[in-house]
């Protein structure tokens, strides 16, 4: 693929309901065509273009409503999705911060809270991004959401998000446990393998008898750092894996 796309061209890979799909961004206005036509040689097809200011690029990426999980629905935009009344529906724009239902560890992490969670647990989205998680876990039917992260552009966009969903979740900024109160049935923390071995320390202190830990975005080569670990359940897409954890 880079050898294919020489020039001034930066391209990332998409994963959505519909399919993988290769979007290239380059910043000039000249014709494309000849790009066009290296795709189609190799197979591909094209799906069309799109002329997007660079503060907003992002999140024209997907626009219309897709299935992330079964029964859970993803709404980038406001449309009528009256039609889906018996589904979850999350509205969530395709921002800046991480977590817009389309990648693997999301959808993972998604379809595990859906299989543990029970109406009235109390639930910790650790380093939670746009929010989806703990907005997610308030529709399934839990008591208290706390949702943390570092970032403090994900703090905001979380709040906007959970307001957009009207649904009744704490947003803090924290440096994992640092600004955390109380102890949770479900930890959930969708980031990167090394800092969930960090927070696996800690994670104790912070979870109810019996509670389990949800733990996704750990790439297949990392998976060892977790055998010492009780691990009741494992899930894999692509390269990426998805555990529950009994501490």
């Amino acid at each position: 693929m880079d050898d294919l796309l020489y020039g001034e061209y930066d391209y990332y890979i998409i994963d959505s309901s519909e399919g993988k799909f290769l979007a290239v961004v380059s910043p000039y206005m000249d014709d494309l065509s000849s790009l066009k036509n290296q795709l189609l040689e190799i197979g591909l097809s094209f799906v069309g273009t799109r002329e997007s200011k660079p503060e907003d690029w992002l999140k024209n990426i997907i626009t219309e409503p897709f299935e992330m999980i079964e029964d859970v629905w993803i709404d980038p935009l406001e449309h009528d999705l009256s039609h889906l009344k018996d589904k979850i529906v999350l509205r969530i724009p395709q921002g800046l911060a991480f977590g817009t239902g389309l990648h693997q560890t999301t959808k993972m992490s998604a379809m595990y809270l859906k299989r543990y969670l029970k109406p009235g647990m109390d639930v910790l989205d650790l380093g939670c991004g746009s929010g989806i998680l703990g907005i997610l876990a308030k529709k399934l039917g839990a008591n208290r959401v706390l949702a943390v992260d570092n970032d403090p552009l994900a703090v905001e966009v979380a709040m906007e998000n959970a307001e957009r969903n009207k649904v009744d979740i704490e947003v803090r900024l924290s440096d994992l446990f640092s600004n955390v109160d109380g102890k949770f049935d479900i930890i959930v923390s969708n980031i990167i393998a090394e800092i969930l071995v960090e927070m696996l320390k800690n994670a104790g202190n912070y979870l109810k008898e019996g509670g389990i830990l949800i733990l996704s975005g750990i790439i297949l080569p990392k998976v060892n750092l977790f055998d010492q670990y009780n691990v009741i359940e494992k899930m894999v897409m692509d390269e990426w894996n998805a555990l529950v954890i009994k501490i």
